[in-house]
Parts: C-alpha cells; sequence; structure tokens
C-alpha cells in the first residue's frame, strides 16, 4: 500500500482495513482523514497518492460503507467516524450480506443435497483402555453447553483421581447435569451429588455419556471395568437420537436419589 504522508500506523493496520473489505484507496483516504480529522477532497488527493479524478468515489464509497461522514458547505469536507462505529458498521453490513448469501445458498442447495443418492458415513470411533476412555471424559467440561446426561452402572476407584477433578468447572456451569447410577456408587463416591440431579436403579446395564444431545459416548459391556475396557463415541445423528432417547427412558423409570 502506498505510504501516506507521515508515518501515521503500523502496515499491519492497512493491510487489517483491507482485509475486511476497503480498497486499498479507501484504506489511504480513512487513514488520512484519521490523521487529519477534517479534509476536502481536494486534500485527500494531495496528501495521499488517490488521483483527483477518483478521489471523490472513493470518498463516496467510503461514505457509504459508515466509515466516514460529510459536512455541507462549500466545498464539501469530509471526516472519519470513530474506528470503533465504522468497525461496528462494516461488520453489521458483512452480516447483512452474509445473510442474503445464505439465503440463497441454503434454499437452492439444501434440497439438493437432501436428494442426493449417497449414503453418509457416520463418525464413529473405538475408544479402547482406560486412560483413553478417561481422556475423552476429560474434554466434556469444554464441550457440554446445555444438557448432560451420564449413565454409569460402575465407577471404577482408578477412575476418579483421573476423571473427577476435571469435571468440577461443570459446578460453575448453567448446564442440566443428570446422573442414573446404581445405590451402591452413589453412596461410594463422596459428594456425588455436587454434579448435578441423581436417581439411581437397582439394575443398570451398560452405560454411556449424551452432550448436548450431539454426541455420544456409550461403554460397553456391563462397566468399563470389564476385561480390554472398551468404549464407542460418536456424533452421528442417529445415534445421538436413539441415545438420548433411551437415556430418557432410564431416568423416567428410576427411583429419585435419597440418601442410604
Amino acid at each position: 500500500m502506498p505510504a501516506v504522508s507521515g508515518p501515521i500506523v503500523s502496515m499491519k493496520v492497512g493491510k487489517s482495513l483491507r482485509s475486511i473489505g476497503l480498497t486499498e484507496y479507501e484504506t489511504l483516504a480513512y487513514l488520512v482523514l484519521v490523521k487529519s480529522g477534517e479534509l476536502t477532497a481536494a486534500k485527500v488527493s494531495e496528501q495521499t497518492t488517490i488521483p483527483y479524478s477518483k478521489v471523490y468515489s472513493v470518498l463516496d464509497g467510503l461514505e457509504r460503507k459508515g466509515w466516514i461522514e460529510i459536512s455541507g458547505g462549500r466545498p464539501r469536507k469530509y471526516y472519519p467516524r470513530p474506528p470503533v462505529e465504522a468497525l461496528e458498521a462494516e461488520r453489521l453490513r458483512n452480516e447483512n450480506r452474509f445473510e442474503e448469501f445464505r439465503e440463497t445458498v441454503v434454499s437452492e442447495l439444501q434440497p439438493l443435497y437432501e436428494r442426493r443418492d449417497v449414503k453418509e458415513k457416520p463418525e464413529i470411533w473405538i475408544i479402547r483402555g482406560l486412560e483413553n476412555i478417561a481422556s475423552i471424559i476429560k474434554e466434556i467440561p469444554g464441550k457440554v453447553k446445555r444438557e448432560l446426561m451420564v449413565a454409569v452402572p460402575q465407577i471404577p476407584p482408578e477412575l476418579n483421581p483421573m476423571v473427577l477433578p476435571y469435571l468440577e468447572p461443570l459446578m460453575d456451569k448453567r448446564v442440566d447435569i443428570r446422573l442414573i447410577t446404581t445405590p451402591d456408587i452413589v453412596n461410594s463416591v463422596d459428594n456425588l451429588g455436587r454434579f448435578g440431579e441423581i436417581r439411581v436403579k437397582d439394575e443398570l446395564f451398560g452405560g454411556g455419556v449424551v452432550i448436548d444431545g450431539q454426541e455420544t459416548l456409550l461403554f460397553l459391556g456391563k462397566s468399563v471395568t470389564e476385561e480390554q475396557d472398551l468404549a464407542i463415541w460418536s456424533d452421528h445423528v442417529g445415534l445421538n437420537m436413539i441415545a438420548t432417547i433411551y437415556f430418557k427412558y432410564l431416568w423416567d423409570t428410576a427411583k429419585h436419589y435419597e440418601k442410604f
């Protein structure tokens, strides 16, 4: 970018302005107005490399985009809007444009996508080993936003120090946490109820975690402690829907927890 007379800002600022939508000439004009405060079109042309034949169209473009304003009188004078306000106007303008483009693209392409004769490839991962399962569970606090549903028939003692400290941040988040487990487990883990509402079932076969109805972690077998610990993780829509429905069935048929 050709320099405005006298160094006023870093090259990084000029590059940033061009990246968010200003042309090179518009960037030069805005920068010189920020430096000077108020100028005529002729002065803007003199203090930059913008040809006089183009300076009016450049300034009119900046005014339409919300970066500068024009005062009346002869000759007209141009002055910059505060950068904070100008950037907000640019952001709103780009958002409105994006929504227009989005509506056009989605309305035409989504029906084509939904009618495509291509089989979906679900994202499913098999996790082996207690430590690997624990590492997946540790990621939950950073992912969950609204609802966490947990069903566990057993909690291995060695899993407690690997996982429970990482779940502490959930206590400060506005997340609906529902836990289904057995009476033995709820009484053997200290203060488990601090994480959310608990219900119990005398027999619970298999277990899992459903995050916001969008990700599911299933423990295979009666518990994650069986030989060769195994779990399945997936963000597949169908699997998440089935897991959510099944959890809600378990929840509705479980007993409210009362300390034994």
